[in-house]
């Protein structure tokens, strides 16, 4: 800055380019540490913490009643909780439970839980956090008896927060539909099954292959060797009861 008369200066103020250099690395280091944070977080809370991000958190009359529900686009509600495995000490820092996907009954054919299901596991790859869930087939009724009765994201909204419309399992033919559907989506068999399964008849069980794991090639090996057991059916003790 330099003067240029009686009162008169041209050039910016000193202080000026102080305070935007200050600023600039005030922000460098504010991101700094956002990164840090994030590396010290577990995959699961990784996975959690994206999910709120890039998927839109499932509300009614605009609060959460149910937390772990997200809206996918603009068809499909998935709920996922926590996961732990008993012998995998800790399983609950890198795995994630998809409790259940559901697209909109009107909407179907036109590849949204497809769609969805990549939206998810491009989540576990940055993350590398495992999807584990099981292939069990289910619909929602208005009457109890017919299923398939989504007609709008709200209704659906509605059926699974508020729980307002009956459940029906749909027959085993459609569940094998779904097995090979997310055999098609890269996913592989893995035992979910804890020491609960022993105070149950063996005959009530799901099939070995009805349980699903996506596990990211970004998962790190010491995660990865916990689970190892459950990737073959003659390894694991709970599928050889």
């Amino acid at each position: 800055m330099k003067s240029i008369g009686v009162n008169q200066w041209a050039g910016a103020d000193p202080w000026v380019a102080d305070m935007v250099r200050d600023l600039e690395q005030l922000a460098t280091r504010a991101r700094q540490a956002e990164r840090n944070r994030w590396k010290l977080l577990s995959p699961s809370d990784k996975f959690f913490r994206l999910a709120n991000d890039r998927f839109q958190v499932a509300k009614l009359f605009g609060v959460a009643p149910v937390q772990g529900y997200w809206q996918i686009g603009e068809w499909t509600l998935a709920e996922i909780n926590p996961m732990s495995l008993e012998d995998a000490r800790d399983s609950r820092s890198f795995l994630v439970h998809l409790q259940s996907i559901y697209v909109v009954d009107a909407a179907r054919g036109r590849g949204e839980g497809r769609r969805s299901i990549e939206q998810i596991k491009q989540l576990a790859e940055e993350c590398g956090c495992g999807v584990t869930l099981f292939a069990k087939s289910f619909a929602f009724s208005r009457d109890g008896q017919l299923p398939n009765a989504v007609q709008t994201f709200d209704e659906l909204l509605h059926s699974s927060l508020e729980k307002v419309w009956p459940v029906i399992y749909q027959p085993d033919w459609d569940s094998e539909c779904l097995r090979f559907f997310y055999e098609s989506c890269g996913l592989q068999n893995m035992c979910l099954y804890g020491s609960w399964v022993y105070n149950r008849p063996k005959e009530e069980d799901l099939p070995f292959d009805r349980h699903f794991a996506y596990l990211p090639n970004s998962m790190d090996p010491k995660w990865r060797s916990q689970i190892a057991n459950r990737l073959n059916p003659n390894l694991c003790r709970f599928c050889n009861r």
